[in-house]
């Protein structure tokens, strides 16, 4: 060992003569040769670096004399944009440093530092000054490895993890480094990695990104390289940095990047196992590894469920949502959720990416009511999410344009046609950051995440995305798990296992579930001791609307395994794995007598899915309450928490919809506690009752209703003449009933309205089979005497919107329009049912501002599809495909990108005005009709049907004429025939005289992308 240095300068100056170039690779490769060395300092470690080159030699740990090498071989020069280069070096150290100047042909100057601090090592570039003659793009430095272990240090072991999502693979790649490990031609590169001897390990972090990533560096697996090498009496395998983008491709000179920097940390045995391993650099690297941006709370986010809207029909208005959160929070006893809004923007989920602000869902209630989902939202302990798109524009967005998109590029196309996004200009212009600034500005900070969907980027591209989103202050959640992975908090087609393919499921490295378990939930289900907390949906997503099994979920998945994801991993074997909390708190999870047991402070708090489980994790020994679940019912004994030990009695409270109920003292013996449960039936155990009542939920807060949803459970805010009753529906979902027999009404005055039009709406259902018959009305009278009124008899037509949550069934929303005169005054709405032997079903109560415009005489309907206040107009989905999500809805014009002409688009999206009603590509079946409450065509009368359409492609879509009677048959069928100019049908017809005559659009060809666009429907009974 050198003395230790006193500072000086040495001045180290390189010839290209020296250097050989891997014409292979375009490696730069360095002849070994001896080198000047010092050891630099700090309290933990001995490094010894080279003072002709920023090369660290060696590590020593001071206290046991353990060594973990760098590079042993001299290196003499780096990679500039992929070109080598020889620099003239100069370097300066001191006790804990050393510094170095690299300076270049043309002026170019790169200051390095490596810096001793306890057991970690800094390598950081601390300044770039590049001039015109040698401009810095990338930076890369192949041949100097930052940490390798040697065939004759026992125990010496590489493990590195790839970002990979197949769950039937495995990421991670161990590496025992033995003499007979054979070399390796090239290096192969990951995102992670760590070494270990039998005394000391280490791991690497480093802020390496590649500007224009390959197939070989995509999804950050170049961030570093592992290679096995074969030197003169021993094998050893070392990790190198991968390139580091200071100047993105096509970024203005002053747009830089953060400088260059790794860091390595030394460490012995972390988790007190007896062993010095992976596992301990690992832990290790906890310290000095990039975390997400919210990170630390992800364990509480118990609750993840998507509110969907698609396709125009609102089926999740953003306070019906609030409503939704209420129910949950009360339902769970305040566990705090993950509230997804798929479908915030334009016509729903997959309408008008990019625009991320300036463009809300006016049918599911605007930015107004979606600024009071999250302002009353987050006072229910929600965290709100929106999901957006930085890869595919749709042409009706605001922000689309030819300089946005690839226009050759087609993406996905369902209700449009999208584009790539050139994502690099979208970046360097920084468009995105100002759309995504709009976002920020105009919502409630209750908005806290960002849901970025189908993103393909990786490399600069995403480091960049990443910054800007971070200096905003947003939380970032992927579609995949290796998106965005630096910042990723969740991943969809990780929670959501019944979603997709496997092979893209989550990141199936054990090396990286074990690093960033406590923070994340992106990896494959495929760790049954530590669980995987599920995506559960009820509002609609993928067809999902029930509530039970979604309410069900939450206890036999999400809370276990949130509850061990509060902790760190310490150890991981096959059957057992610990878990480190707060003050030396240590949690078990084990199946080594083939049972799944999870104990914390050597408490047994769960045992083959019946648990009490204390919360929130992280106070196990003083929690605020507990929560016990047995899925098969009946008394289980526990030990309570330590602080809880000494009590006498404690509280047990069933929880319901409607929050805590029947509470229950339970004794105390010993510290121990005999609780009986019925069969999967959540409780909450608290030390006493509350001393304060329960916040009211203000059901329909926001809205003029008070419970429009029925989630009170009463008909307390509600004026009741006659029988009626709340009842679930199978799926959890409530509904005023209305029984067989004598009349009956619901009503309620509303909230003060303003003068001006409006619309009722209510999901109404006549009968228990189709044919059944009934008057079941909406009617609202307003101050000046006058009363509007809406009115079925019948229910023929099932609801096949997947969105909705009465799938199935034949609920369809029913519509009342009315005016609030100029002087105001109170208004009154009811449900009325008249006496009869069907029973009547209500549920979904919305009223919303509209325009209504006066039809002319004799005209039943005339829609022009401006001011539809949610769904289709007069039109309700059909069979087309069964209960799925539409290729059909209600299109906006942004001219030219949505007309006729451009970029090939035969047929134009808008015919008058600004809105139509567009199909593409729409499944063979019946895409539309009208029912009896959106045009009421009376039994023996002569109506005339007009309507304006182009249509891209003939014997694809036809416009039928039916009856119910009360099951469908068809009076007449027109094919229509390829018009790309707007074309206008009219014909008449006579209904029968009994049944229920409507009117609708056909898809009769096998087309996935023929586009049919309607306006101007009107229904005219001539002589009227």
């Amino acid at each position: 060992m050198h003395p230790h240095p006193t500072r000086r300068t040495v001045l180290a100056t390189t010839a290209l003569a020296g250097i050989g170039i891997g014409a292979a690779t375009g490696r730069a490769t360095a002849a070994p040769r001896s080198a000047p060395e010092a050891v630099i300092r700090s309290t933990a470690l001995d490094v010894r670096v080279d003072t002709a080159f920023p090369r660290i030699v060696s590590y020593t740990h001071r206290a046991t004399g353990a060594v973990l090498y760098g590079q042993e071989d001299p290196v003499t020069s780096l990679l500039v944009d992929e070109t080598p280069h020889t620099p003239h070096v100069t370097c300066t150290t001191a006790d804990d440093h050393a510094a170095y100047t690299l300076t270049f042909t043309g002026g170019t100057r790169i200051d390095v530092e490596i810096r001793a601090t306890g057991p970690r090592v800094d390598w950081k570039v601390t300044r770039i000054a590049d001039t015109p003659a040698l401009p810095v793009g990338t930076l890369r430095i192949p041949d100097l490895a930052l940490l390798s272990v040697r065939s004759t240090q026992p125990g010496a072991t590489l493990l590195a993890a790839r970002i990979q999502l197949d769950a039937a693979k495995n990421g991670d790649t161990l590496l025992r480094v033995t003499p007979d490990t054979p070399a390796e031609a090239e290096p192969t590169g990951c995102a992670y990695a760590v070494v270990s001897t039998d005394a000391l390990a280490a791991a690497i972090e480093t802020n390496t990104v590649y500007d224009r990533p390959t197939a070989a560096t995509a999804w950050e697996n170049g961030r570093l390289w592992r290679q096995t090498l074969t030197r003169p009496g021993y094998t050893k395998a070392q990790l190198t940095c991968g390139q580091w983008t200071h100047r993105a491709a096509t970024a203005p000179v002053h747009d830089t990047e953060p400088l260059p920097r790794a860091t390595v940390i030394l460490t012995r045995d972390r988790n007190g196992d007896g062993r010095t391993d992976w596992q301990d650099a690992a832990i290790a690297l906890r310290d000095i590894m990039t975390n997400p941006p919210g990170a630390d709370e992800q364990h509480l986010r118990v609750v993840p469920h998507i509110a969907f809207n698609f396709a125009s029909q609102a089926t999740n208005p953003f306070l019906a949502t609030l409503d939704n959160v209420k129910r949950i929070h009360l339902a769970t006893d305040g566990l705090r959720q993950f509230t997804l809004l798929k479908g915030y923007q334009s016509e729903g989920h997959d309408s008008a990416h990019p625009d991320y602000g300036g463009n809300h869902n006016t049918g599911a209630g605007g930015l107004d009511d979606l600024n009071t989902l999250l302002r009353a939202g987050k006072k229910w302990n929600s965290d709100f999410a929106v999901h957006v798109n930085t890869t595919e524009a749709y042409p009706v967005a605001h922000a689309f344009s030819e300089k946005l998109v690839d226009t050759g590029d087609r993406q996905w196309d369902w209700l449009d046609q999208s584009y790539r996004i050139n994502a690099r200009r979208d970046l360097v212009s920084g468009d995105i950051a100002r759309r995504f600034k709009q976002l920020r500005e105009e919502t409630d900070p209750a908005l806290n995440t960002l849901y970025v969907d189908v993103f393909r980027e990786s490399g600069w591209n995403s480091d960049r995305l990443q910054r800007i989103l971070r200096a905003q202050g947003w939380h970032i959640t992927s579609e995949w798990g290796h998106g965005l992975e630096r910042s990723s908090l969740w991943s969809h087609w990780a929670t959501e296992t019944d979603y997709g393919p496997d092979t893209s499921r989550g990141i199936n490295s054990q090396l990286i579930r074990f690093l960033r378990h406590h923070q994340k939930d992106v990896f494959a289900d495929k760790w049954p001791l530590l669980g995987t907390a599920k995506l559960g949906n009820f509002e609609g997503w993928r067809g999902k609307t029930d509530w039970n099994a979604f309410y069900r979920q939450l206890w036999t998945e999400n809370l276990p395994a949130k509850y061990l994801q509060a902790f760190p991993v310490h150890t991981w074997d096959e059957h057992t794995i610990t878990l480190a909390g707060p003050h030396g708190l240590i949690t078990t999870v084990t199946d080594a007598d083939g049972t799944r047991k999870i104990t914390t402070d050597g408490r047994l708090v769960c045992t083959a899915g019946t648990y009490l489980l204390p919360w929130e994790p992280r106070h196990a020994t003083d929690p605020a309450k507990l929560y016990h679940y047995n899925p098969h019912g009946g008394p289980t004994t526990w030990t309570l928490p330590r602080a809880w030990s000494h009590r006498r009695t404690v509280v047990l409270h069933r929880l319901t919809d409607h929050g805590r109920t029947d509470p229950v003292t339970v004794p105390v013996r010993h510290g121990t506690v005999t609780l009986h449960a019925a069969p999967a039936q959540p409780y909450v155990l608290t030390p006493a009752l509350a001393r304060t009542p329960p916040a009211d939920p203000a059901w329909g807060e926001g809205t003029p209703l008070r419970d429009p949803g029925f989630h009170s459970g009463t008909l307390h805010a509600w004026h009741v003449t006659g029988p009626a009753h709340l009842a679930t529906s199978p799926l959890g979902h409530p509904e005023l009933c209305i029984p067989a027999g004598s009349a009956a009404t619901v009503s309620q005055r509303l909230a003060r309205l303003r003068p001006g039009t409006y619309a009722a709406s209510v999901q109404v259902e006549v009968g228990a089979v189709a044919g059944e018959r009934r008057r079941a009305a909406l009617e609202v009278r307003t101050a000046d005497g006058v009363t509007a009124a809406n009115w079925t008899d019948t229910s023929t037509a099932v609801n096949y919107v997947a969105a909705d949550a009465r799938h199935g069934t034949r609920f369809q929303r029913m519509f009342t329009h009315f005016t609030v005169p100029g002087t105001g005054g109170p208004v009154t709405l009811s449900l009325t049912v008249r006496a009869g032997r069907a029973p009547v079903r209500f549920a979904a109560l919305r009223v919303v501002p509209a325009h209504r415009p006066e039809l002319p005489q004799g005209t039943l309907v005339h829609e022009d599809f401006e001011h539809v206040p949610q769904g289709w107009g007069p039109f309700v989905k059909g069979d087309a495909g069964g209960a799925t999500d539409p290729r059909t809805h209600i299109a906006e014009r942004h001219a030219l990108y949505t007309q006729r002409g451009w970029n090939g688009k035969a047929v134009d999206d808008v015919i008058d005005g600004t809105r139509s009603l567009k199909s593409r590509g729409e499944n063979t079946g019946l895409v539309y009709r009208t029912v009896p409450h959106t045009v009421r065509l009376r039994p023996g009368r002569r109506y005339r049907v007009s309507f304006r359409y182009e249509n891209e492609q003939a014997d694809q879509y036809a416009w039928v004429t039916a009856v119910d009677a009360p099951h469908a048959r068809e009076l007449s069928r027109t094919p229509l025939p390829a018009a790309t100019t707007p074309t206008t049908h009219t014909y008449e017809f006579t209904t029968p005289a009994t049944g229920e005559a409507w009117v609708g659009l056909r898809k009769t060809g096998d087309s996935g992308t023929a586009e049919f666009c309607l306006d101007g429907f009107t229904v005219h009974e001539p002589g009227q």
